[in-house]
């Protein structure tokens, strides 16, 4: 190769003579260089052509080079340092101006490639189009090769020995200067080529795919892929580089299919390839399912050691599979999953990005467990809910009777307190929650506060009763009947039967005439806490007891000689006691201080008087009893 180019440098391109001297258009003078490269230095090297004497001390010329420069006298030699068309005008004495014509052209480094071959052998390849031809120097002291501009502006050589050298090429144009500033590029002469190493293949998008490899200079790589195979016979060429470390693939089909690479690292001297390993994208999917964002890829598995998941930038699984479910999704929270392929020899493989929004249409369990107390004038409301659901909104429903349930209010805590809460609107409640997936649960049980309820009979017994407790779904153990005094001094605890809902109070006591009553369930389930119903206050009557005839004659028992008035519960007490016409005849405030029959010390006759008592109980309460007595003596 080397020797046939040099046989076409013979026969198209100048040979490297001596210079060539010009002469001005007229034959006055003559210069050696009117074209080169800036800078290109111009001597007039005859001024005499067909004249004697001229331009000497005796008769000078005046030289104007026409770059804008003072015009000079008997100067023969100048630089022109910027590109351009100049006039070099030589003025004669005798026979006036002569002139010529230089062009500096720019100096412009040649383009040319590089490539190293096996064997010590390198291919220049020159691209540039700037000069008529251009000369390669190999840097080990052989020759200059001269090539021609165009398609066969290359050339093989073979080094002796191993190693980095440099490469130099200038260009040069027909009938110029040899004075082109030459390129230079260094080189490795290689016993062999290197195989090549893809170590990262990106998909960065549905159309474009990045391979990364280790590259060496100068060497020329062939890319080559594969559509949804990694067989050898199906690999075609897609891209030829050299001197970069990265190629971009474009115009691909990712989301349809998956593309095998490999890189080729080429020998233009010799024409031949050594591979590098295959390195495969993936055709990743991602599949939105309740609870589940199921991902699933076609890839070649050959080199694999496993599939990696990435998550929002962190690795949540590996596997050999081809597939692989995410449980851990939370709904309506938007996740973005990779597939990192790994492969044994270590290069990776990084799918395309796919992003969704995962969900859930499980519906949440219903709210059971409700646990109600009910104060003066309002209940709280207190649930449970299943932990497996998280509630982002709580609807409670309230119905009074047999009427249909209405929306009473909507919260996010896990409670509420109904103010319009009476025991006669005989209210109950049903709870409803909407979840962060926006799923709305089954409707919750009834809940229906415990209404107690009491009456007292004649003889100042107390029963009471009151509503079976519903709101919790395994029931109520038992009930507790608390009693309290007007202070809120605990007097009693009655445990009542989870089948019974009525309590009989009957217990005498002397002391306390009032009563608070509330009725307290326990659940069968624990933690739930107690349901409470609503006080009642019962308050016993002040019975007057007194007998209906006395005889203060004191011949019989002492109990029938003073006439008394008994009773219970009296704070104060005044009676009065008259005869038939009116006039008063005794006056006590004491329960205690009896009548005797007596008005001023003087015994009153037989016959039936009558008492007019004003009473207080214990609880400020204000009443008047009347009635009459018989006044009776034994003869």
């Amino acid at each position: 190769m080397r020797f046939r180019y040099f046989l076409l440098v013979l026969f198209f391109v100048p040979t490297l003579a001596v210079a060539q001297y010009d002469s001005s258009p007229d034959g006055r003078f003559r210069i050696d260089e009117k074209k080169g490269c800036a800078s290109l230095t111009t001597t007039i090297t005859d001024a005499n052509l067909i004249t004697v004497g001229e331009c000497t001390a005796l008769k000078p010329c005046v030289m104007n080079w026409g770059d804008g420069s003072a015009s000079q006298t008997n100067v023969f030699t100048h630089t022109y340092t910027q590109p351009g068309t100049y006039i070099l005008s030589v003025l004669y004495q005798t026979i006036g101006f002569n002139n010529i014509v230089i062009t500096v052209t720019p100096n412009t480094l040649p383009v040319f490639d590089v490539f190293t071959c096996g064997g010590q052998e390198v291919q220049v390849k020159v691209t540039d189009t700037n000069y008529d031809s251009y000369f390669i120097n190999y840097g080990d002291g052989s020759p200059d090769v001269a090539v021609p501009v165009g398609i066969l502006a290359t050339d093989n050589y073979t080094y002796a020995f191993a190693g980095p050298q440099t490469i130099s090429v200038r260009g040069k144009n027909v009938s110029a200067a040899d004075n082109c500033t030459p390129a230079p590029k260094p080189v490795d002469a290689l016993p062999v080529l290197a195989t090549p190493f893809v170590d990262l293949l990106t998909v960065a998008s549905a159309s474009q795919t990045d391979l990364s490899f280790a590259n060496a200079t100068n060497v020329l790589y062939k890319v080559e892929i594969a559509a949804n195979t990694t067989s050898a016979a199906s690999f075609q060429l897609v891209q030829t580089i050299h001197d970069v470390s990265t190629s971009t693939i474009t115009n691909l089909r990712s989301d349809d299919n998956y593309y095998c690479f490999r890189l080729g690292a080429f020998d233009p001297c010799n024409n031949t390839t050594t591979y590098s390993n295959i390195i495969c994208s993936a055709n990743f999917d991602l599949s939105l399912q309740s609870n589940s964002n199921n991902l699933s890829w076609a890839s070649s598995t050959t080199g694999v050691s496993n599939f990696d998941i990435n998550r929002d930038g962190g690795s949540i699984g590996t596997t050999g599979a081809l597939s692989f479910s995410d449980n851990t999704a939370i709904c309506k929270t938007n996740y973005c999953y990779q597939l990192l392929t790994n492969y044994s020899n270590g290069s990776q493989s990084i799918s395309l990005e796919k992003c969704g929004e995962a969900f859930s249409s499980n519906i949440p369990t219903k709210i059971e467990n409700v646990t109600s107390v009910v104060t003066r004038g309002s209940v709280d409301l207190i649930w449970q809910q299943d932990p497996a659901f998280q509630a982002v909104e709580y609807s409670v429903f309230r119905k009074s009777g047999t009427g249909s349930s209405n929306l009473l209010s909507k919260t996010t805590p896990a409670q509420i307190t109904d103010t319009g809460y009476s025991t006669d609107g005989d209210f109950c409640y049903r709870i409803n929650y909407i979840d962060v997936c926006d799923n709305i649960s089954d409707t919750g049980i009834e809940v229906c506060p415990i209404r107690l309820a009491g009456n007292i009979a004649v003889d100042n017994s107390i029963t009471l009763n009151w509503s079976a407790y519903t709101g919790w779904v395994n029931g109520v153990s038992g009930y507790t009947v608390e009693k309290y005094d007007g202070n809120g001094v605990l007097l009693d605890q009655f445990s009542i039967p989870p089948t019974s809902t009525t309590l009989d109070d009957n217990v005498a006591d002397p002391t306390n005439q009032l009563y608070v009553y509330v009725v307290k369930a326990d659940a069968i389930d624990p933690g739930l806490g107690q349901s409470v119903s609503n006080e009642i206050t019962v308050i016993k009557e002040s019975k007057l007891h007194y007998p209906t005839a006395f005889t203060p004659d004191k011949q019989g028992d002492i109990k029938n000689e003073i006439f008394r008035v008994f009773g219970q519960y009296v704070s104060k007490f005044e009676m009065n006691i008259f005869n038939r016409w009116g006039e008063l005849l005794f006056t006590t405030n004491n329960l205690d201080l009896g009548w005797d029959g007596n008005y001023k010390g003087k015994e009153q006759p037989e016959g039936t008087y009558a008492f007019i008592a004003n009473i207080t109980d214990l609880t400020g309460r204000t009443f008047k009893r009347s009635g009459s007595v018989v006044l009776l003596r034994k003869k």
